[in-house]
């Protein structure tokens, strides 16, 4: 914590520190908000009351100056019941004042509403608590106490209920093998298996409502042999109190070699003792449309003698059969010779397809035919009326290739494993789809040697366990099995948010008028559509859930999936932030859903975190690491920090600050190494924008989550660099190259080609968002200036840039991406003219115009029928051919959602 900001953490976390006054309400706060009554945040949960309970983490913004550091928070149901809560700061406004608070609620959590407020956190009946010795940290909350080791190749010793171990020996895994499944060699894939050793463990959160430990640690081969270790991982573990259920989140980064390193299988395996009678065992898993496949390891139904109805009725509730002497005679002499079902598979090898494979032992066949259906929830259970372990994966179908396995059922000791990647499916192949450039002119597509490696790449996986007293109800795993489908979460209101004043300048819905109405309907009609060509698509899998596809070719009827830069979206042009910004303005789940993944996505797979290419990204391409544009705005801070807030989750945290880096990665990765000869006026070479903007927004993320006023500083001495340039934000080459000391902060201007930059997207990424967010909490006047001139001309006639700079001259502006500029600068300077003049940009750019509804295309012309937009053929500035892009949906409806915000009387 800084010293600005002495709060100390056991302030929110234990919560039992007095009130303290709070500030007055600045203007934009004082707006009629759910959040202004007495300092009270109405909260409910995103897809309605959760099916069952288990616990979550959520953000809450509070306005500038209402909410001061050492005041503790509680909730209360909506009818006034007290709920146990645990609250953390996670971000702070320039006077100190808490900007973002963080909370877990348990599974006791359980009433439709809930409110927010200043007093004293109700505390748990029993309160989590964590033990640490040298070798191991414990964790227990009265049902289920869990033990970690600090050190080794057992991550989770073992998980109890009441005394009995329901898990042990709970171990990460990893099979790799050294050429693809198809390689030209002719010999067969060389395969080893490899363990998870834990290096370090770390107490995050120690209760009373929620614990949280972090193991760390690398892959290393089994049996000891050779010193080569890989694929660092972390491991967070989150235990609240009374939960019967524990959330795992699994996360690695590669640092592999991706030509001769080939994942075969990665999961975390436990062993399950089990003392029930065969018959009365039980194995179960949950489909996503809320069915169960479920059968017993040794199966007394379906016989040619019947053993009795009470006896077939608890093999299909998975409840215990009456005593064998109750059992009809020819069943009860002879069951014993029945067979024993030792292994069960649930395989979900596509999005569209699970299957559940069976079989008695290694000697014999699987029986694959077993079950079957489209989407399973990635639930699962082994165990009986003494008990069981209940195991699931989120997002399992969607991240296909997954499995579940369940070995030595029938035995003493069960094993399960839960695959996050099934060894099952052909081996993770991480290369570039070719060897060969393929120009940029035609496939869009920038290839550079040594540029086109997932090097750094992150992937997570978030997983469940419960530690369960006996084998569930049917209705009961269909309930558990939603809660990994669509995990519960808290949220505000829009008008909370929204009178909150953070995330920059946006508006709530408004419908006054018919056009303005098509503008919204336009924007959810085309959030639908994305929302339904991810499934339609098929945008799922390991590494691609959560991107969606750049640009269409309508020709074939399909998204230009294998054409250079026109692939993968990668969030180009601001997708997930127009994703967050439609959740905050509606609260529909949906976006959320989208909104999130997307995040999850951009935040792992796009960004490189470390190696070379630390803190950039990725631009688009048909591998989502595969171009040769490394870029600081596809990890900026500033479109990851919706999720982040809204979520407190711990490892998108961890990952924004990772993208910090990029300061120092500057130095060696020009962005315009390409197109510019080199410079030597300063350590690096940026663009102001998108440049210098993303790295405005990884400073004042830092900034407000830790209250250090370097990170400040080093936004006020760009901002200050910048005043001084004759050209101001006009300045640069290549749309405005300028010099960069990664040290201290400072801008130079390079001096060449101020005003006549040429093709300008510097607020194409969100830049003006992340200058206006700048400015609400910096006071830099001279760059306010600069921007406003900047904001002023950009979009003026020639007559008026001449009349003020002297000379005409083209900033190669795309009309809807600066129309918000131009509106914001007629806010500022109070001239209806200039925010009309943003209004006319936006609705005379084709671009501008919301898309007409979707048609389906049937017949011969696909391979079935798919969901498209009418075609409207376009050539844009730059020269390309389309018909409709993702670029498009993202500005245009960002345009919309600030435009609505900043000059509101001159909407349409």
């Amino acid at each position: 914590m800084s010293p600005q900001f002495p709060l100390s953490r056991r302030v929110f976390l234990g919560g039992v520190s007095a009130l303290a006054a709070t500030a007055v309400t600045p203007p934009m706060a004082a707006a009629a908000s759910p959040a202004s009554g007495g300092g009270e945040v109405r909260l409910h949960w995103l897809d309605g009351r959760p099916a069952a309970p288990v616990g979550c983490a959520f953000g809450v913004p509070w306005p500038r100056g209402t909410l001061s550091r050492n005041v503790p928070l509680a909730l209360h149901t909506g009818d006034g019941g007290e709920v146990p809560l645990q609250s953390w700061p996670l971000a702070y406004w320039p006077d100190g004042s808490v900007k973002w608070t963080g909370h877990a609620v348990t599974s006791a959590a359980t009433a439709d509403t809930f409110a927010l407020a200043p007093g004293t956190p109700a505390p748990p009946p029993v309160p989590v608590t964590v033990r640490r010795s040298p070798r191991e940290i414990v964790v227990a909350n009265g049902t289920i106490e869990l033990r970690l080791a600090t050190t080794g190749a057992v991550a989770l010793p073992s998980l109890s209920r009441a005394g009995r171990v329901v898990a042990r020996d709970g171990e990460l895994v990893l099979r790799l093998q050294d050429q693809p499944d198809d390689a030209d060699d002719t010999r067969a894939p060389r395969r080893e298996d490899w363990t998870g050793i834990v290096e370090r463990a770390e107490v995050e959160q120690a209760g009373p409502v929620r614990a949280v430990v972090k193991l760390t640690g690398r892959y290393r081969r089994d049996r000891g042999r050779g010193t080569r270790a890989i694929l660092p991982w972390t491991l967070r573990v989150y235990l609240g109190a009374g939960d019967e259920s524990l959330r795992v989140v699994h996360s690695f980064r590669w640092d592999a070699d991706e030509n001769h390193d080939f994942v075969r299988g990665l999961g975390l395996r436990f062993a399950v003792p089990l003392t029930d009678e065969p018959h009365n065992r039980h194995v179960r898993f949950g489909t996503a449309a809320g069915g169960v496949w479920g059968e017993p390891v040794r199966v007394l139904t379906g016989l040619r003698r019947d053993p009795g109805a009470a006896v077939r009725k608890a093999q299909t509730d998975g409840t215990a059969t009456p005593p064998v002497a109750q059992w009809g005679q020819q069943v009860r002499d002879g069951y014993q010779n029945l067979a024993l079902w030792n292994d069960f598979t649930l395989f979900q090898e596509s999005a569209r397809h699970f299957a559940v494979w069976k079989r008695t032992s290694a000697a014999g066949s699987w029986l694959k035919h077993a079950g079957h259906g489209d989407r399973a929830s990635g639930f699962g259970y082994v165990g009986g009326p003494a008990g069981g372990l209940g195991f699931g994966l989120r997002d399992f179908w969607q991240r296909a290739p997954r499995s579940l396995d369940v070995r030595g059922a029938a035995t003493d000791t069960a094993s399960v494993t839960l695959w996050s990647y099934s060894p099952l499916a052909p081996a993770m192949d991480l290369r570039t789809y070719d060897t060969v450039a393929h120009g940029l002119d035609l496939s869009y597509e920038d290839v550079q040697e040594g540029f086109a490696t997932p090097q750094g790449m992150v992937r997570s996986t978030e997983l469940r366990l419960w530690a369960l007293a006996a084998t569930p109800p049917r209705d009961t795993i269909a309930a558990l099995s939603a809660t990994l489908t669509a995990p519960p979460q808290l949220v505000a209101d829009p008008g909370t948010y929204h009178a909150a004043g953070v995330f920059g300048r946006w508006s709530l819905p408004d419908r006054s008028t018919p056009a303005r109405a098509a503008l919204e309907d336009g924007i959810a009609r085309e959030i639908g559509f994305y929302a339904e060509q991810v499934d339609e698509r098929e945008w799922y899998g390991f590494w691609h859930y959560g991107d969606v596809m750049h640009t269409y070719d309508a020709d074939r009827h399909e998204w230009r999936y294998d054409v250079g830069g026109y692939a993968w979206d990668n969030a180009e042009l601001g997708t997930d932030a127009l994703l967050w910004y439609a959740f905050l303005r509606s609260g529909d789940p949906r976006t959320f859903r989208l909104a999130h993944a997307m995040t999850q996505h951009v935040s792992e797979v796009d960004t490189h975190h470390s190696g070379r290419f630390a803190g950039l990204g990725s631009r688009h391409a048909v591998v989502h690491w595969g171009d040769g544009a490394k870029e600081a705005r596809v990890g900026e801070s500033f479109t990851k920090r919706f999720s982040y807030y809204l979520t407190a989750d711990e490892l998108l945290g961890e990952l924004i600050r990772s993208s910090m880096q990029v300061d120092e990665t500057l130095r060696t990765v020009d962005p315009l190494r390409e197109v510019l000869p080199p410079q030597t006026k300063a350590p690096a070479r940026v663009r102001i924008g998108p440049d210098w903007y993303a790295l405005v927004s990884n400073w004042l993320t830092e900034w407000e989550r830790t209250g250090d006023a370097r990170w400040r500083d080093r936004i006020v001495t760009g901002m200050r660099d910048i005043a001084t340039f004759p050209a101001g934000l006009f300045t640069g080459e290549a749309g405005g190259a300028v010099g960069f000391d990664p040290a201290t902060g400072h801008l130079v201007n390079l001096e060449k080609g101020d005003f006549d930059g040429g093709y300008n997207l510097s607020m194409a990424f969100l830049g003006e968002q992340i200058l206006w967010e700048a400015l609400d909490l910096v006071d830099v006047p001279e760059f306010r200036r600069t921007y406003l001139d900047f904001a002023r001309y950009a979009q003026a006639p020639s007559a008026e840039k001449i009349a003020r700079y002297g000379r005409d001259f083209n900033p190669g502006l795309f009309k809807t991406i600066y129309s918000r500029v131009t509106a914001w600068a007629g806010e500022q300077l109070g001239d209806a003219s200039l925010r009309k003049r943003g209004w006319d940009q936006f609705t005379s750019d084709p671009a501008g115009k919301p898309w007409p509804p979707a048609e389906r295309v049937t017949g011969s012309a696909v391979a079935g029928p798919v969901t498209e937009i009418p075609t409207r053929t376009t050539t844009n500035p730059a020269g390309d051919f389309a018909t409709f892009a993702t670029n498009d949906f993202a500005q245009r409806n960002l345009a919309t959602i600030a435009l609505l915000a900043i000059a509101p009387e001159e909407a349409p």
